[in-house]
Order: structure tokens, then sequence, then C-alpha cells
């Protein structure tokens, strides 16, 4: 299990370098908010390992964390949903063109964080693996971005190339993965302590869909970076 967990690292950080690679040699900037969701997700991915040095290490600073209400990266992870949300949402913003879409995309936005900040000051959920309402939400929100993404390739020029873009196909599997897993976190808080095989179905069903996630990021960046010409790119 540990091997799939630091597999699935070792995927983020490749997609990473491979977006900012892709980034860097085609100066595409449809796809720089992106790169930036990659880097955010790598580094809180990496500090949220701080929890296997509980077993490993022997330390007062780890101990007091141990002990804390900050021993579960339920937390980290909220924060992270927060920025991920603020990202897509320029991401979106800079690969769509109408007014409308745009004042969406900052209304689904501010809604999401003024939801946080109401459902953390009055609930342990910051803290403690409730039911996920912040996951959920931010699910919606995605769904609601992204469609309006949908909406405006449609009814575009842009439809007869949207293939020759990353765009597309990183957008989509971002949907998708929230999707997928948001019935496993509905469900975790629910079965999680008198069903262990749920909680082992969890920990592979997430691992296998990040590496399934990352190492499409991955391939799409560079087969772009392979075969997509800089003529193409420049608008």
């Amino acid at each position: 299990m540990i091997n799939l967990i630091f597999l699935y690292h070792l995927l983020e950080l490749t997609a990473a370098l491979a977006a900012s690679l892709y980034l860097f040699k085609t100066k595409d900037n449809s796809i720089r908010q992106f790169v930036w969701y990659l880097w955010f997700i790598v580094f809180f991915e990496t500090l949220g390992m701080y929890g296997y040095l509980y077993e490993i290490m022997d330390n007062p600073i780890i101990d007091s964390i141990k002990n804390s209400k900050f021993r579960r990266t339920t937390w980290l992870y909220n924060v992270l949903n927060l920025i991920v949300v603020f990202l897509l949402g320029k991401f979106i913003i800079n690969n769509t063109n109408t007014l409308l879409s745009h004042k969406i995309v900052k209304v689904l936005v501010i809604g999401f964080f003024v939801f946080c900040l109401v459902y953390f000051t009055f609930t342990t959920g910051f803290f403690e693996a409730k039911i996920p309402y912040p996951f959920v939400v931010l699910t919606f929100v995605i769904f609601i971005m992204v469609m309006l993404y949908l909406r405006e390739l449609i009814k575009s020029n842009k439809l007869l190339n949207f293939y020759k873009s990353p765009v597309f196909y990183v957008i989509i599997a971002v949907m998708l993965w929230y999707i997928c897993l948001t019935p496993l976190f509905i469900f975790n808080p629910l079965f999680s302590v008198m069903n262990k095989e749920f909680i082992v179905f969890r920990m592979y069903f997430l691992d296998i869909s990040n590496i399934i996630l990352y190492s499409w990021y991955t391939f799409v960046f560079l087969y772009f970076l392979r075969f997509r010409s800089k003529s193409v790119l420049s608008k």
C-alpha cells in the first residue's frame, strides 16, 4: 500500500514537471493556471505526508503534532480545496470569453469560500473527517464551471479545433475525478468504523484513481509538447 502512495506522489510530481515543460516550451498561457494547480497539489500532498513520521520518528515536534488537532491532515486538504477552486476558476475564466460565464464562475468561487467559512466556523469539520459537505459542494462548483466551458466550446468555432489543445483533456479529467471520488468521501464517515473492508477499498480506489489521473496529465502534456506545432499555439 505504501508503494502505491509513493507511486502516485511521484506521478503528481511528474505531471507538474511535464505541464511546466509544456508551458515553458510553448508559451501557451491557456494552461498557466492549471500548471499552478498541479504544483500546489504536489506541495500540499508532500506536506501531508507528515503523518507517516509518527511511526518512524521519535521527535518532540512530531509528538506534539501527533497529540494535537493537526494529527490528521483533514485541515490541510480543506485549505487545498480553497486553493483548487480559486485556481480552477481562474483557469476556466482564462479559457472562456463571455461575461456571463466569468460572472458565474466568480459567484461560484466566492460562494464556495463563504460556504466553507460558515461551515468551518460552526462545525469541527476543519480538523475532523465528517460528512464532507465542502468536498461535495466543490464537486458541484467544478461541474458547473466545466459545463460553462463546454457550453462556450460548443457554441464557438473552437469546437472544430478543441482536440488540438490540452485544455479540453485536462479539464474533463478533473471533473470526472471529482465526480467519481465524491461518493467515497460521502460514505467514508458512515462505513469506516463498521466496515474495515470499505477502508481498504477506499484507499486502493483513491490511489489507483490518482495514478490514472496523473499518468493521464503527464501523457497529455508530453503528447502536445511533441506533436503540436508552435504555429498552432500562437493566437
